[in-house]
């Protein structure tokens, strides 16, 4: 990526220009004001000098005689009419261009201001003030004129002119030098987002157990952490697939290898009929199985993608456990082993009766499958305030402490040996609990190996 599409240039830009707006402002600001208070000076001592100036008795004959003195950069003129004609008489005989709008105001009794150019291009500014002036006639007597006093504005143009060069130096070098602080700042503040980069294309597929190292306590720690927290989740989620697909082709090969060695054995020569049904009985058994593993593993499939459809309605607790009894007895009885029904109250759920039929009919058969004859299998419901409490209990060997907490763990089996012959997959019991949390409820066990295990489901029951 180019330097001119970063962030960090872009933050950069923009700090510039918003910089030199406020730099431009300011230095706008700082000028007029400067200019205004230097002007605001200059005419306060004229209107000073000009009091002063209207207290002199006989101006107009104190000029003409040479008696008034000018001030040092100083320039006064007199003007008044004599007839029709605008006269004017300054004590060095000066002139400067002024208006006749302007003497004329003046005269009219108005004090005005005004910045004029002399004929060299040097600024003058001036005051024109009426005054009263005794004529000798015809006819002699007092008559209104205007005086106009004027000094240079060169010291207040050279001023000005020196501060907007320093400014015109000042702003771009500020500008410079907040160029290369800014590139540092947003080096040294988006320094993680480089490293966060680095790491992100660093991992890959296989190998998710790479962090990002930020520590910092701002928005792009929080962001490292919550990224490290994902990959954490993705590292998880790869290594149950891997572990998945590790056990589910486990599982797959011995049904498989058994079919293929049963087949070539049958085939490799004539033999009795009684030896091929004995083939096929297992190659039919090994079928099953497969077909069994493979129903469960799209039903993972199905939890995993989210595509499951349920059809949840009221469901008679009571008369469903009763009917799944009646199953179970018979399965217990061709082992040898004693069922017991407890009483069935009808209560209500909301739920997929065929999915809740799979849940407890699974739990059956784990029951039977691991109970010894003469063992006892038996089935409770009851109430407990708002939830449904389905307890089956086994005399079976039990299940050691420190599986317990796995036993709910797609493919964990507690006795692998024992497992695969008796026809477990591993994957029934993750199943139930899938089905026993998507109802609102859970699945609880209790066991002593050697004394059995209690598999308790917890389901609410239907709201009235």
């Amino acid at each position: 990526m180019s330097f001119i599409h970063s962030i960090k240039f872009r933050f950069t830009i923009w700090y510039l220009l918003v910089l030199a707006i406020l730099l431009v402002a300011l230095s706008a600001g700082v000028y007029f004001y400067l200019s205004g208070s230097l002007y605001r000076g200059l005419d306060d001592s004229l209107e000073i000098r000009s009091t002063q100036i209207r207290s002199i008795q006989d101006i107009l004959e104190s000029i003409r005689q040479g008696e008034f003195q000018e001030e040092l950069g100083e320039i006064v003129i007199l003007y008044f009419y004599s007839g029709n004609q605008l006269m004017d008489v300054s004590p060095r005989g000066i002139t400067i261009p002024v208006s006749h709008e302007l003497i004329s105001q003046a005269i009219a009794g108005s004090s005005l201001f005004a910045t004029v150019q002399t004929a060299e291009g040097e600024g003058l500014r001036l005051l024109a003030v009426p005054v009263n002036i005794a004529v000798a006639g015809p006819p002699p007597g007092i008559q209104p004129a205007t005086l106009v006093i004027a000094r240079s504005t060169r010291q207040i143009d050279q001023a000005l002119g020196g501060l907007l060069r320093t400014l015109t130096i000042a702003v771009p070098l500020a500008l410079a030098f907040a160029a290369g602080g800014g590139l540092f700042l947003a080096r040294r503040a988006l320094k993680p987002v480089d490293e966060i980069s680095r790491t992100a294309q660093e991992i890959g597929e296989t190998d998710l157990s790479r962090r990002i190292n930020v520590n910092t306590k701002d928005e792009l720690g929080r962001l490292a952490a919550t990224l490290n927290e994902m990959i954490g989740r993705l590292e998880k989620a790869f290594q149950r697939q891997r572990q998945f697909t590790s056990d589910a082709s486990h599982e797959l090969r011995t049904p498989l290898a058994v079919i293929e060695a049963e087949s070539t054995l049958a085939l490799q020569k004539e033999r009795p009929s009684g030896d091929y049904r004995q083939s096929l009985e297992g190659i039919s058994q090994e079928a099953k199985r497969m077909s069994s593993l493979i129903e469960q593993l799209l039903t993972l499939a199905r939890v995993d993608a989210g595509k499951e459809q349920w059809n949840f309605a009221e469901v008679n607790l009571g008369k469903l456990i009763t009917n799944l009894s009646t199953d179970a007895e018979v399965l217990c009885q061709e082992k040898g082993l004693s069922f017991q029904s407890g009483q069935m109250q009808d209560l209500v759920v909301r739920g997929d009766e065929a999915r809740l039929r799979e849940l407890f009919m699974d739990l059956l058969d784990n029951a039977i499958r691991y109970t010894s004859s003469p063992g006892t299998i038996s089935v409770s419901l009851q109430r407990e305030a708002q939830i449904a409490v389905i307890a089956i209990t086994d005399t079976g060997v039990g299940i050691p402490a420190e599986d317990i907490p796995f036993i709910f763990e797609r493919f964990y089996r507690v006795d692998k040996s024992r497992s695969r012959p008796e026809g477990g997959t591993g994957l029934g019991l993750a199943i139930c609990k899938h089905i026993a949390e998507a109802h609102g409820g859970k699945i609880e066990v209790e066991s002593q190996v050697g004394a059995g295990s209690t598999f308790s489901v917890w389901l609410p029951l239907q709201s009235l």
